[in-house]
């Protein structure tokens, strides 16, 4: 999925990005190598522009340029995993979390669809300023439902070895 190195720079990255949410993509590139595009949370600036349409802040919100997907893959890179920081509340996958990681249903008959099929979605935990937890959810079409398919302990997401069950 990701190597201990991505790992660590990841966490680097959220725990520099709290008290604001962090976020980032995890690219694989020809021949299988991943490497790390931390990105920069936009949420406030779409928050300061249009308070009405964008209540949330980076405290509590992520917003990722979608022009870096694009730029990806005109480089041949496939978005293997999209990750952020949830500061002080937990590593679960909200309602805004999905909401983000699906295409649209023009009714709630509509079956799920991922947004960027084949791409995981790690969350991690950071409380007071530490990575502390981390779990990889991926889309499961069977249950139209995001599910942990891994999970990081503090230990692992602070330099030990990885404990996740790479699925």
């Amino acid at each position: 999925m990701f190597s201990r190195d991505n790992l660590r720079q990841i966490v680097g990255w959220l725990e520099l990005a709290y008290p604001s949410e962090g976020c980032g993509l995890i690219l694989e590139q020809p021949g299988g190598v991943f490497r790390v595009q931390p990105l920069e949370n936009l949420a406030d600036k779409y928050h300061a522009l249009d308070p009405e349409a964008y209540p949330r802040t980076g405290r509590d919100s992520y917003i990722l340029n979608p022009i870096e997907i694009v730029r990806a893959e005109d480089r041949g890179e496939r978005v293997a995993v999209v990750f952020h920081s949830h500061p002080d509340v937990g590593d679960y996958f909200s309602e805004e979390d999905i909401a983000a990681a699906v295409m649209p249903r023009t009714s709630e008959d509509e079956p799920l669809r991922p947004s960027y099929p084949g791409t995981d979605y790690l969350v991690v935990s950071v409380r007071d300023g530490r990575a502390d937890h981390a779990t990889v959810f991926r889309f499961d079409g069977a249950q139209e439902a995001f599910c942990a398919v891994a999970v990081f302990e503090e230990e692992a997401l602070q330099g030990s070895l990885i404990r996740g069950n790479k699925a």
